[in-house]
């Protein structure tokens, strides 16, 4: 009986301190539950938490001096080297900079004395005066950079149709080199009391010199136009007034003219010229057969003083049928 109470109370004991463990073990975990948790706060584990962790900028620095192998540069931590300030330049800064600058090297291009043109170096020239070429040219007071060689070329040659070709070279700072080449007069053409020169090639200019040797036309009318071909003719050249081969032609009478006669043309008899011997002679166009005309004419001259014969006129316009006149 006393073992069965002994046991009894054993068991009571055990339930006892069962339940206060029970009892403990539901009070620590109503603790634990009401337990306030500690905020998170933003790390790098953390970084899905709050803001965005911000970046830290690392600045290198790179040394330039030559150490030695074992000691190398070092800088203390908290430290830091000084370093130069980064300027920033935006394309539209730049551009209009450049535009400023270019603005002012053309301003002082086009202004400066430096760049003034002085008097052009003229060469080649020999009957044309410097001062009428400069006067065409017209230079002073203008930079070289305004200048076009060309141009200038043509403004010469269309002012003065005694030159047959111009070059104009530009040389920096400020030099102007004009050298042309005149036409050289073959004949001297006198008409409406004026004198001009006329070239090889037919094209009249005018006569500013005495020119010894050459052959004096006096015409009591205009010849007739040459024909010319357009697509050779240079724009920049004056047509030619007679045909160049009636040019050579006036040059080969010459030998058979005395010095300082005038040749003679009429619009309607052609050429001719006014011997010494008190005759007037009639060629017609001369371009035509003017070898035989002449010996046909020292023919008949030399047929005149065999025969005492003193004409006033004598025509070889037809080689054919020549003629001559004894009275009026």
């Amino acid at each position: 009986m006393s073992q069965k109470e002994n046991l009894s109370r054993a068991a009571i004991v055990r339930q006892r301190r069962a339940e206060r463990k029970a009892q403990e073990a539901k009070e620590a975990a109503e603790k634990s539950v009401l337990k306030p948790v500690a905020p998170i706060r933003p790390s790098k584990k953390t970084n899905f938490v709050g803001a965005k962790a911000r970046k830290v900028k690392i600045q290198r620095y790179e040394a330039t001096a030559i150490a030695p192998a074992n000691d190398g540069l070092r800088v203390s931590e908290g430290l830091r080297a000084p370093t130069m300030p980064v300027i920033r330049l935006e394309w539209r800064a730049a551009s209009a900079a450049l535009v400023i600058l270019l603005g002012v090297a053309l301003y002082l291009l086009f202004t400066s004395p430096y760049f003034m043109v002085a008097s052009p170096k003229i060469s080649g020239n020999q009957y044309l005066a410097v001062e009428e070429i400069n006067g065409v040219l017209n230079l002073s007071g203008k930079t070289i950079f305004t200048l076009i060689p060309k141009n200038l070329e043509h403004d010469l040659l269309l002012a003065h149709p005694g030159l047959a070709d111009v070059e104009v070279t530009l040389s920096l700072p400020n030099a102007v080199s004009v050298t042309v080449r005149e036409r050289q007069p073959a004949i001297i053409w006198q008409q409406d009391g004026k004198s001009a020169w006329i070239d090889s090639n037919g094209i009249a200019f005018r006569a500013s010199a005495y020119v010894e040797g050459i052959i004096t036309v006096t015409a009591l009318g205009p010849p007739p136009a040459p024909v010319v071909d357009a697509s050779l003719q240079d724009k920049f050249a004056p047509p030619p007034y007679i045909a160049p081969e009636t040019v050579a032609a006036l040059q080969a009478l010459i030998t058979h003219v005395p010095p300082g006669t005038p040749i003679v043309y009429d619009p309607k008899t052609g050429l001719g010229w006014i011997d010494s011997r008190g005759w007037t002679v009639q060629l017609g166009d001369i371009t035509e057969e003017i070898g035989l005309k002449l010996r046909l004419y020292e023919t008949i001259v030399n047929w005149f003083a065999q025969n005492n014969i003193r004409p006033i006129l004598v025509n070889l316009e037809y080689p054919h049928a020549p003629y001559y006149r004894t009275e009026p």
